[in-house]
């Protein structure tokens, strides 16, 4: 069964005046200001794009890069994220 990602509830998603995105975990009371890659990760989270393999077509498209180049980078990402609480892991689509 494939894994899918969204924001935690407890992490507030904001745009940066320079065109990054800033995450805030409420519960650690800590900012985190995302590089390129990360901040379209988390926009792409936000926008419904939730299934690893569409993240990494997404990406893959926006940044015009070989999919399998950065599938790895994707996963990793993900992973931090999810261990760090930012992100939460469920194993189906959402009933829209």
């Amino acid at each position: 069964m494939s894994e899918y990602y969204e924001l935690a509830e407890h992490v507030v998603r904001r745009p940066t005046t320079s065109g990054l995105t800033m995450l805030f975990d409420r519960r650690k009371g800590v900012m985190y200001e995302l590089n390129e890659t990360a901040s379209a990760v988390v926009d792409l989270l936000a926008e419904g794009t939730d299934g690893n393999d569409e993240l990494v077509t997404a990406l893959a498209e926006q940044f015009d890069a070989d999919p399998e180049e950065i599938r790895g980078d994707v996963q990793a990402m993900l992973a931090d994220f999810t261990s760090d609480g930012l992100v939460a892991v469920r194993e189906a689509h959402k009933v829209v």
